[in-house]
């Protein structure tokens, strides 16, 4: 008798430790980087950019600075940075990025991105035409739970130092 308690409790131990193994599936880690070291790898790849700002969630009011590219929800963003072209109002360099809690909000993220950069393009075809067409070619990428936009003359360089940095 004594030795059949014990193999329920065996087996009950090893069901226990299946089903918290099985849990964890479909869940996915989510991948955190440093965005300041991330922003330098990407400016980095192209000699072609002006002189560029920064901005991150770690500046005062960020849920301001993230809705100045973006409409998602900020409770979905763990982290974010902006560079942009300090003479702003001439060139549309520019790189954002969303570190987001959760790869399901890749896709919402991405939306939300595209239509801050068709904004940006409506506005410089009002402001200066020459820079539509590098706005025109910009890209949205990303990589595990991290969304980037790029809008850059070597978008693709540019494209090849953000999965660089983080394969």
């Amino acid at each position: 008798m004594q030795k059949d308690k014990g193999k329920i409790v065996a087996v009950f131990c090893v069901l226990i430790a299946v089903l918290l193994l099985l849990s964890g599936c479909g869940q996915g880690k989510t991948l955190k980087v440093g965005m300041f070291d991330l922003n330098e790898a990407m400016l980095a790849s192209s000699d072609r950019f002006c002189e560029m700002k920064y901005a991150s969630g770690s500046d005062s009011d960020p849920k301001k600075l993230l809705k100045s590219v973006s409409d998602i929800d900020p409770s979905k963003v763990d982290d974010f940075f902006i560079s942009y072209a300090s003479n702003g109002s001439r060139n549309a360099d520019e790189i954002v990025v969303l570190q987001l809690k959760s790869k399901s909000d890749v896709s919402e993220a991405k939306a939300s991105l595209k239509r801050h950069v068709e904004y940006r393009k409506s506005i410089y075809e009002v402001y200066d035409p020459t820079q539509s067409a590098k706005i025109s070619s910009y890209s949205i990428v990303s990589f595990e739970n991290i969304v980037c936009l790029i809008v850059a003359d070597d978008v693709k360089t540019v494209e090849n130092a953000f999965y660089g940095f983080l394969r």
